[in-house]
C-alpha cells in the first residue's frame, strides 16, 4: 500500500499561508503517519513548501520540480487560497499535466457548491476555489470539510473527527479504501504493541537499574531550572520597577514587557503573586496613561490631531502617516506623495471638520483629502524657513510662519497679500477662523500680535513679552481668550481684542511650554512641557489639576484634547504617541484658605462625590469635577452618609445631625430628646433608617420621615459612644468603634460581639459579605477580624495614623488611607499589600470606591479629591497600554537567552527586530 518510498512524492499540498499556516502541518503529518508501517520513517512523502523548500533554492524552479514528481495533488480550499496567486500557479501547472481524478480538495474556510444542471461548480456561491477549476472536474468531485478544524484545540491522529478527514484523503494516494486503511492501520498496530511489548520488557529491566539514578538527576535538573527561571522572574521584576520608578526615564513599555514576561515565566504561586503585584504596582504608577504608541522612528515631533480625537497626523519621511490613538496603529488612508523633493514635514493642521490635511515643508505647502488621500493642492514654493503652520477652521486658508508670515487660499494657492516681515515661529487662527495670532521677535524679547484677516493691521493688538521668549500660542474654544505659553515654563491667558492679562499667570513646568491645548468647553487647559511633563489646569482659577503625567522620556512637543474632555493625546520627542486619562485627576476642594477637608461620601448612583470640612460641606461632579453645591454650616461636618438612592446626605456635625436634599438647603434631624448628642451616624442599605451612635452609649435605629424627624425602631446597648460606623450591606450588622474597643451589632438579634485593639480605632469597614472586619488603628496598623475568629491579625501599612478604610462593591479589594500620604490597595483575604500609590502631598483623610467599583476617590489633607482607576486584571490592564509584544532579540537581551520566548500579552503582534 502506497509509494513512501522517499524517491518520488506521493502528494503536494497546496495552500494559503495567511488562512491555514496553523491546519497545513497537521494535514502534512496526518498524510505520513497514517499506515505508516512500522520499519518505515513515513507512510508517504508529502511536499509542503514550508518544510521542503531550501533557502538557497529559487521558489519557482523548486515548486515545480515538486509538482512534477507528485502523484496527488491537495489543495486546502479557502478563501484566502483563492485569491493566492501561488497556489492559482500550482492548480495552473497541475491542470495542464495531470488529470482531475489526481485533485483532492480539503475545504478549510469558506464554501464550495455544486450545481448538478450546469456540471460545474456553482460559482456564485463558491468562494474558496478560484475560478480557473472551472470545468476541470467532469462529475462533482468529493471534497473533506475541514472548515470545522479551526476551532479545534488540538489536531492529531487521535482527534476522530480529524483521523477520518485524514483517512479520507489517505485512501486514493495509498490507492486503496478508507476501510482497507483503517484495517491496514490496525494491524500495523497490533504488530506494534507486540514488538512494543518485547521492547518494553528488555527496556524495564535495563529502566529499572538506571531509573533511580535518572530520577535523581532529573529531579535535580528540574530543581535548577525553576531555580533559574525564578531567579529571572525576580530580575525581570526589579528592573522594571526600577525603570519605572524614575520617572524621567521613559521605559515604561521595556518596563510593562518586563512584567508581562514574568508573568508568562513565573511557575510556583510565591512567583507568580510577586508578579502580579508587581503588574498591579505598575498600573497605579501611571494609573492615568491609556496606552503607549512607539511609532515609525522616522517621525518627528509634529503633529496634529482631529477635533473628534479620532485620529492623529504626524511628520514622517516624505509625507505625514495617520495614526488611530484609540487603538495605536496606522489609521485612514495612504497619503498621495507631495512633488516637493523635502524628505522632512516641518508642520500639520487638520481642518475643524477633519476633512482636510496640511503640511509645511521647507519648500511647499501640500493640502490633502483625508477621505481619499488624494492630493487637494500643492503651494508656495518659495524655500522660506517654516516654523508653524495654520489652518483656518473651514480648511480654506492657510498661514505659515517662520521665515516671515505668508497667507495663501488653499484651494487655488494664491497669497493673500504680502508676507510680513515679522520674525516669529508661531501661527494660529482664532476659531471663528477670522483672526491670526502669531509671535515676533523684539530687542531680546518677544511679543504677540493679533489681527484680523480682512485688514491691513489697523486693528492689530500687540503683547509685549520684554524679557522673555514666547514658546506656544492657543486660542480658547469660543476665541474670548488667548493662551501664551513661554519659555520660562509660565502660561498666561490673554484677552485677544486689548491684550490685557485674563487671571494671573501660572507655572509649573520646569523648562519651556512647548504645546498647550484647550478642552473643548474651555474649562480646561492642557500644556506639555520640555521637563517631559503634561500639566492640566483650571482655566477660570489658573489652578493645576492632577499631578503632572510622566512617562515621556524626552520634551513633549504636542498636546491635545479629545472632543469630550475625557482623554488627552501627546507626542514627544522619544517619538512615542501617548493617550491618557484626563479626567483621573485631581479636584480642588475649596479656596486656599479654607480647612482640610476630613469627610468623604460618593453617590451610589456614580454621579457626585461629597466632601466635609469645617466650614461645611461642598459637592462635585464625579465625572466632571465640577462644584454643584456647597453647604456653609458654622460647626462643619465630620463625617458624610448617603441614601441608598442617593438623594439625600446625611451629615454629622459638632451641633447635631442633618439631612441634605439637592436643591434644597440642609435640615436638622430630629430626635428623640433622650438620644443626647450624636457620637456618629449612617444610612442603612434600604429606605429612610439610620443609625446612630450615641455619647449615651447605644446604637439607635431611627426611620426619617419627609420632614427629617426621627422614628425610634430599635436600640443596642453598646456602653459608649460610637465615633465609627461601619454597616454590612445587607444591614444585619453594624460595626462600631470607640477609642481602643468596640464591636459588632446583629441588628436583627441585638447581640454584640465586642473586640479590644491594640490603639486607638480610627477607621472601619465590614466586607459586602458580612464576613470579615476592616480596622485602621492610630499606628498605622490594619487589622482583621474574620467571622468565628477570636483574634484580630493585623499588617503594619502605613507610616502614621490610618484614616480610612473602604471596601469595594464586589469584596475582591479593600484599601486603607494614611497619614504618610499614600493610599493602599489590599486583596481580600492576603495579608500582603498588593499596591502602595502616593496619592497626595500630605495625609490622606478618606478613602472611598465608586459603585460599580470602577473608581476609587482619595481625599486629601492638601485640599484636594482624587478618582483613580481600580486596576481589577493589572495584568490585562499593562497590556492595553502597549501596541506590541517585545520583538525575540529583545527577549534574549532583557530577559534571557535561557528560556524560550513567550508572548507577553495574546493577541498582540511581536514587534520587528
Amino acid at each position: 500500500m502506497g509509494g513512501g518510498d522517499g524517491r518520488r512524492i506521493d502528494a503536494f499540498v497546496s495552500y494559503s499561508r495567511a488562512a491555514d499556516s496553523r491546519l497545513a502541518p497537521s494535514i502534512q503529518r496526518g498524510l505520513t503517519r497514517l499506515a505508516r508501517k512500522w520499519y518505515r520513517i513515513r507512510a508517504l512523502h508529502v511536499f509542503r513548501d514550508q518544510t521542503d523548500l531550501s533557502a538557497s533554492h529559487a521558489l519557482g524552479a523548486s515548486i515545480e520540480r515538486a509538482l512534477a514528481d507528485a502523484r496527488f495533488f491537495v489543495l486546502l480550499a479557502s478563501p484566502a487560497a483563492a485569491e493566492s496567486k501561488w497556489v492559482a500557479k500550482e492548480i495552473e501547472f497541475w491542470q495542464r499535466n495531470r488529470t482531475s481524478d489526481t485533485f483532492l480538495i480539503a475545504l478549510t474556510d469558506g464554501t464550495i457548491r455544486w450545481d448538478d444542471a450546469a456540471g460545474d461548480f456553482d460559482w456564485s456561491a463558491t468562494d474558496a476555489l478560484p475560478r480557473s477549476l472551472s470545468g476541470y472536474f467532469e462529475a462533482e468531485p468529493l471534497w473533506q470539510d475541514l472548515t470545522w478544524s479551526r476551532d479545534a484545540d488540538r489536531l492529531s491522529l487521535w482527534h476522530a473527527g480529524f483521523r477520518d478527514a485524514v483517512a479520507t484523503l489517505a485512501a486514493p494516494i495509498h490507492g486503496s479504501t478508507k476501510r482497507d486503511l483503517d484495517n491496514a492501520e490496525v494491524k500495523e498496530h497490533r504488530a506494534l504493541l507486540l514488538v512494543g511489548a518485547l521492547a518494553t520488557a528488555l527496556i524495564l529491566t535495563l529502566a529499572v537499574s538506571f531509573g533511580i539514578q535518572y530520577w535523581f538527576a532529573t529531579a535535580e535538573r528540574d530543581r535548577a531550572n525553576a531555580n533559574a527561571r525564578d531567579a529571572t522572574v525576580m530580575s525581570a521584576i526589579q528592573r522594571a520597577q526600577v525603570e519605572l520608578a524614575n520617572a524621567e526615564t521613559g521605559y515604561d513599555v521595556r518596563a510593562y514587557g518586563r512584567l508581562m514576561a514574568a508573568r508568562s515565566l513565573a511557575g510556583k504561586p510565591s512567583v507568580e503573586g510577586a508578579a502580579y503585584d508587581a503588574a498591579l504596582d505598575a498600573a497605579y504608577s501611571r494609573p492615568n496613561l491609556l496606552r503607549v504608541t512607539e511609532v515609525d522612528s522616522g517621525a518627528d515631533s509634529r503633529a496634529a490631531m482631529t477635533v473628534d480625537g479620532g485620529r492623529v497626523a504626524f511628520g514622517g519621511k516624505e509625507q505625514p502617516t495617520l495614526w488611530s490613538p484609540g487603538t495605536g496603529r496606522p489609521s485612514g488612508p495612504d497619503l498621495e506623495a507631495a512633488d516637493t523633493t523635502d524628505s522632512r514635514v516641518l508642520a500639520l493642521a487638520f481642518s475643524r471638520d477633519g476633512k482636510r490635511l496640511a503640511a509645511a515643508y521647507q519648500t511647499a505647502v501640500v493640502l490633502w483629502d483625508m477621505a481619499s488621500g488624494k492630493k487637494i493642492n500643492e503651494f508656495a514654493k518659495d524655500r522660506r524657513t517654516t516654523a508653524s503652520l495654520a489652518l483656518s477652521p473651514d480648511g480654506t486658508t492657510v498661514a505659515v510662519a517662520g521665515g516671515g508670515l505668508r497667507i495663501w487660499d488653499a484651494d487655488s494657492g494664491r497669497s493673500l497679500g504680502e508676507p510680513l516681515g515679522v520674525t516669529g515661529d508661531r501661527v494660529v487662527f482664532s476659531p471663528d477662523g477670522r483672526k491670526l495670532a502669531f509671535d515676533a521677535l523684539n530687542n531680546g524679547g518677544s511679543e504677540v500680535h493679533v489681527r484680523g484677516l480682512d485688514a491691513e493691521g489697523a486693528d492689530e493688538v500687540v503683547i509685549p513679552y520684554p524679557h522673555d521668549m514666547i514658546s506656544t500660542i492657543a486660542f480658547a474654544p469660543d476665541g474670548d481668550s488667548l493662551a501664551v505659553g513661554t519659555e520660562d515654563g509660565r502660561l498666561q491667558l490673554r484677552d485677544p481684542d486689548s491684550g490685557e492679562a485674563a487671571g494671573r499667570a501660572v507655572s509649573g513646568h520646569q523648562g519651556a511650554i512647548r504645546a498647550v491645548a484647550f478642552a473643548a468647553d474651555g474649562s480646561r487647559i492642557a500644556t506639555a512641557g520640555a521637563d517631559r511633563t503634561i500639566r492640566q489646569w483650571n482655566a477660570q482659577t489658573g489652578s493645576p489639576i492632577g499631578f503632572p503625567l510622566t512617562g515621556h522620556a524626552g520634551p513633549v512637543d504636542f498636546v491635545a484634547f479629545s472632543r469630550d474632555g475625557s482623554e488627552l493625546v501627546s507626542l514627544g520627542e522619544d517619538a512615542t504617541l501617548r493617550r491618557w486619562d484626563a479626567r483621573n485627576a485631581l479636584l480642588r476642594t475649596g479656596p486656599d484658605d479654607a480647612s482640610a477637608p476630613d469627610a468623604l461620601a460618593v453617590d451610589p448612583r456614580g454621579q457626585k462625590v461629597a466632601v466635609g470640612s469645617r466650614e461645611g460641606v461642598r459637592v462635585f461632579d464625579q465625572e466632571t469635577g465640577a462644584q454643584v453645591a456647597a453647604l456653609d454650616l458654622p460647626q462643619g461636618a465630620r463625617s458624610l452618609s448617603y441614601s441608598p438612592d442617593g438623594t439625600s446626605l446625611l451629615i454629622v456635625s459638632a451641633d447635631g445631625l442633618r439631612l441634605w436634599e439637592e436643591g434644597a438647603e440642609p435640615r436638622t434631624v430630629t430626635l428623640d430628646s433622650s438620644v443626647g448628642p450624636v457620637a456618629g451616624a449612617a444610612f442603612m442599605p434600604y429606605g429612610r433608617q439610620i443609625v446612630v451612635g450615641s455619647y449615651a452609649g447605644k446604637l439607635l435605629f431611627e426611620d426619617l420621615d419627609a420632614k427629617a424627624a426621627g422614628t425610634p425602631s430599635a436600640s443596642i446597648d453598646i456602653t459608649c459612644a460610637a465615633g465609627h460606623l461601619a454597616v454590612s450591606k445587607d444591614g444585619m450588622q453594624v460595626a462600631y468603634a470607640c477609642d481602643d474597643t468596640g464591636g459588632v451589632a446583629d441588628a436583627e438579634a441585638g447581640k454584640v460581639r465586642t473586640f479590644e485593639a491594640q490603639d486607638r480605632v480610627t477607621a472601619l469597614a465590614i466586607s459586602p459579605d458580612g464576613r470579615t472586619l476592616i480596622l485602621g488603628t492610630l499606628d498605622g496598623t490594619v487589622w482583621r477580624l474574620e467571622h468565628g475568629a477570636e483574634a484580630l491579625v493585623g499588617v503594619g501599612v502605613h507610616r502614621g495614623a490610618v484614616h480610612s478604610v473602604a471596601y469595594g462593591p464586589d469584596g475582591r479589594w479593600f484599601a486603607s488611607a494614611g497619614e504618610d500620604g499614600s493610599v493602599v490597595v489590599h486583596p481580600h483575604g492576603a495579608r500582603e499589600i498588593s499596591a502602595r500609590i502616593p496619592a497626595h502631598t500630605g495625609p490622606v483623610e478618606a478613602v472611598a470606591f465608586s459603585r460599580d467599583g470602577g473608581r476609587l476617590i482619595s481625599l486629601g489633607a492638601d485640599k484636594t479629591a482624587r478618582v483613580w482607576h481600580t486596576f481589577r486584571d493589572p495584568a490585562g490592564a499593562l497590556c492595553e497600554r502597549i501596541t506590541y509584544n517585545m520583538s525575540e532579540s529583545d527577549w534574549k537581551k532583557w530577559i534571557s537567552d535561557s528560556f524560550g520566548y513567550r508572548d507577553q500579552c495574546a493577541g498582540k503582534p511581536r514587534a520587528h527586530g
